[in-house]
């Protein structure tokens, strides 16, 4: 059944997100975490490149919806009281008002600036709420991962959601024009991708079935003296996953990577390192490696 799939690719995700901040103590809102001594220089860096990559994959509405899943679950472990007032770093992104918050980044009560303390343990409201409407005794600093800015989106009205997702626009050779969620496809669309210096060569679609087009794209990303030359197929899920008013988009079924680098100092480029994959999440992690140089715990 599609549920299954669906299902099992946001279960997927939540485990990534697990796995991603499992060393992330979250709490930059206390002045004694400012600079987030909990993660290294590479270990923040590799963090935000898996995050954007995260949503480049999954697009933002269902990104936010699983980070702020697993953030809720991680604000269950905090312990670490506010203590006084003076020590919340204050808000430096304050949004305009928006109405439409469907994931909880937004201030629980004005609604405006970002939330960053949880009062009487139910609450997420900005720092200026916290103190006017609860005592520094009731307050805890709210969880967020380092990399919480890239996964932050207040969400679009249910009937709008389908307009916040990106698509692939394909025209048949008989006239027909049809749009289709670009899904997972988008770590290789130039337009969604978040992988650095990345310039696509070819994308083709192909297939019988209009429905189930299949989706194939060369591409090459590079950084920092390392580069891939990628080749990967895509097949598309007209499903759409759980409450979700849109397809699933382009599903990954399998890459092919040219993997490049040129050590410092040198100006001949190293033999090429070639592999093949059929997990998405491999992948990313090939490249993410690859490109940045520091390696993550195995999934």
């Amino acid at each position: 059944m599609p549920t299954v799939t669906t299902r099992s690719a946001r279960k997927r995700l939540l485990a990534e997100m697990g796995r991603l901040f499992a060393d992330d103590a979250g709490l930059g809102v206390l002045v004694k975490y400012n600079g987030r001594p909990d993660l290294t220089r590479q270990d923040k860096e590799m963090q935000r490149a898996w995050s954007r990559a995260l949503v480049a994959v999954h697009g933002r509405d269902r990104a936010a919806a699983v980070y702020a899943e697993y953030a809720s679950d991680r604000q269950d472990a905090v312990t670490e009281p506010i203590g006084s007032w003076n020590n919340l770093v204050l808000n430096t992104k304050p949004l305009s008002y928006w109405t439409r918050d469907l994931h909880g980044f937004l201030c629980g009560c004005c609604g405006g600036p970002f939330s960053s303390v949880v009062i009487d343990g139910i609450d997420a409201v900005c720092n200026k709420c916290a103190r006017e409407n609860s005592t520094v005794e009731n307050a805890q600093p709210e969880w967020h991962a380092y990399s919480r800015g890239e996964f932050i989106f207040p969400g679009l009205l249910p009937e709008e959601t389908p307009k916040g997702e990106h698509a692939i626009t394909i025209r048949y050779q008989d006239g027909e024009v049809r749009d289709y969620t670009t899904g997972e496809a988008g770590l290789f669309v130039e337009n969604v991708t978040s992988l650095p210096g990345f310039v696509r060569s070819i994308g083709e679609t192909y297939g019988e079935s209009r429905d189930r087009i299949h989706f194939a794209v060369e591409a090459r990303t590079e950084h920092r003296r390392r580069s891939f030359d990628i080749v990967a197929i895509f097949t598309y899920d007209p499903n759409p996953e759980g409450w979700e008013k849109h397809a699933y988009g382009f599903r990954f079924d399998s890459a092919r990577l040219t993997h490049r680098r040129r050590p410092l100092g040198h100006y001949d480029v190293a033999d090429p390192t070639i592999t093949e994959h059929t997990d998405l999440y491999e992948t990313v992690n090939v490249l993410l490696t690859g490109l940045y140089g520091t390696a993550l715990p195995e999934s």
